[in-house]
C-alpha cells in the first residue's frame, strides 16, 4: 500500500485538541473524549465508517458544532468558542458548493470579496490560485462546463485563496469516479504541500487516507482506535477492529503456547503460528493472529516443518488484473484469502478451482492482537 507524505519531526504543532466531546440529545456521544495534535504543514486523516464521528469532529474544528466538553487550540490560541467566520480555517465540502451562476474566476474571488479584500489583492490571489490548480484558461467558464476533477480544483482554489491556517476537507473526492479519484489524490497533495497549508481530511476510503495523509486516526463510535503513519496502522494494527477495517485480513483465533522475548507460538484450530517477535501477553492468553492475504504464498507442495502453513481447497478465484485473490477453504470450514501478484500472463501459482493447495507464510508476516 502507498503511504502519504511524511512530515519532519521538527515542525511545531499547529492544531491541538484536548478531550473533545460532543453529546447529542443528552446521551448519544458522537465524539468521545478525543485528543490529538497536528503539525504545521501536515495532512492528517480521520478515517472511519459512516456514523463513527469523523464529520462531527471536523465540524467542531470548523465551528459549525459546539463541543459539549473539551478545548480546541490553533497556534496556541483557544478557538473553542469562536464563531466560524472568526476562525482562520476554511472547509471544503464533498459537494464543492460552487455558485453555478458565477465563473471560475468569480467563484474563487467570492470569499475575498466578502472579506473586503482590496481589488488589486483579489486579482493577484485569484490569478495565483488559477495558476496553482492549472485552470487559467478556464477562468471564465461556469462550473457546469467543467469536469468533476476541475470543479474539485476550483473548490480547493477558493478555499486556499483566503490563506487559511487550517484547511478542512470533508470527503473531498467522494463525487469522483475511481480512476479520476486516484489521479486527483496526488494532485491535491502536491497543491496542499506547495501552499504549505495544514490539512485535516475526513474520508471513509482507506486507500485515499493512506495515499494522502502523513498520519491517520482510525475512528469508531466517536473515539480513536489507533493513530499513526499509514504503514504503521496497516502493518501493526493494535486491535482486531483496526486490522479488519484497514485492508483485507485473515484472522485466526488461538492460544499462546510459548511466550519468549524473541518469539511466541500460537495454536489455532487451523494451524500453529510461529511469530518471530515477542508480544505484550503471556502463556495461555487467548489472542487473534492477523495475516494479510498478500503475505501468503500458495503452492501444491506440502511445506516443511510444523509452523505457519495450512492446507485447503481452492473454492474461489477472483481476478483483479494486477493481482488474483484465491479463497482457500480449510478442513474446519474456515475460508482464508491469499493474494498473488500477476507478474506473468499466466496464473502464477498454477492453481484452479477444486485444487488442493498449501498456504504458507514467514514468521514476521503476522500480527498478534489481544483486543
Amino acid at each position: 500500500m502507498a503511504t502519504g507524505p511524511k512530515v519532519a519531526n521538527t515542525r511545531e504543532d499547529l492544531l491541538r485538541v484536548e478531550g473533545l466531546t460532543k453529546i447529542y440529545d443528552g446521551a448519544v456521544k458522537a465524539v468521545d473524549n478525543v485528543s490529538l495534535t497536528v503539525a504545521t504543514g501536515e495532512i492528517f486523516a480521520l478515517l472511519g465508517g459512516s456514523g463513527c464521528g469523523k464529520s462531527t469532529l471536523l465540524r467542531m474544528l470548523a465551528g459549525f458544532e459546539t463541543p459539549t466538553k473539551g478545548k480546541i487550540f490553533l497556534a496556541d490560541e483557544d478557538i473553542t468558542n469562536l464563531p466560524p467566520y472568526k476562525r482562520p480555517i476554511n472547509m471544503m465540502f464533498q459537494s464543492y458548493a460552487l455558485f453555478p451562476h458565477l465563473s471560475v474566476w468569480e467563484n474563487i474571488a467570492f470569499g475575498l470579496r466578502r472579506d473586503h479584500v482590496p481589488n488589486d489583492q483579489i486579482k493577484e490571489r485569484v490569478e495565483s490560485m488559477l495558476s496553482l490548480v492549472q485552470l487559467g484558461k478556464y477562468a471564465q467558464r461556469k462550473p457546469h462546463q467543467l469536469s468533476g476533477g476541475q470543479q474539485q480544483r476550483v473548490a480547493l482554489a477558493r478555499s486556499l485563496a483566503k490563506r487559511p491556517k487550517l484547511l478542512l476537507l470533508d470527503e473531498p473526492l467522494g463525487a469522483l469516479d475511481k480512476k479520476l479519484r486516484e489521479t486527483t489524490q496526488l494532485e491535491l497533495v502536491n497543491i496542499i504541500e506547495e501552499v504549505g497549508v495544514t490539512c485535516v481530511l475526513v474520508t471513509h476510503d482507506q486507500e485515499e487516507a493512506m495515499t494522502m495523509a502523513s498520519r491517520i486516526a482510525v475512528m469508531s463510535e466517536g473515539y480513536f482506535l489507533q493513530v499513526g503513519a499509514p504503514d504503521e496502522v496497516y502493518e501493526m494494527p493494535n486491535s482486531r477492529q483496526v486490522a479488519d477495517f484497514i485492508g483485507n485480513v485473515n484472522m485466526f483465533d488461538g492460544v499462546v503456547e510459548v511466550d519468549e522475548p524473541d518469539h511466541v507460538t500460537v495454536r489455532c484450530d487451523e494451524c500453529v503460528h510461529y511469530v518471530g517477535h515477542g508480544i505484550s501477553g503471556n502463556k495461555g492468553m487467548s489472542v487473534g493472529v492477523a495475516l494479510r492475504p498478500e503475505k501468503i504464498l500458495l503452492s501444491k507442495e506440502r511445506p516443511q516443518g510444523e509452523f505457519n502453513w495450512c492446507e485447503g481447497e481452492v473454492v474461489e478465484i477472483v481476478y483483479f488484473g494486477d493481482h488474483t485473490t484465491y479463497h482457500l477453504k480449510l478442513p474446519n470450514g474456515k475460508v482464508i484469502k491469499a493474494q498473488e501478484i500477476n507478474n506473468t500472463r499466466d496464473l502464477s501459482c498454477g492453481l484452479t478451482w477444486g485444487d488442493r493447495a498449501y498456504a504458507r507464510w514467514n514468521d514476521l508476516a503476522m500480527v498478534v492482537v489481544t483486543q
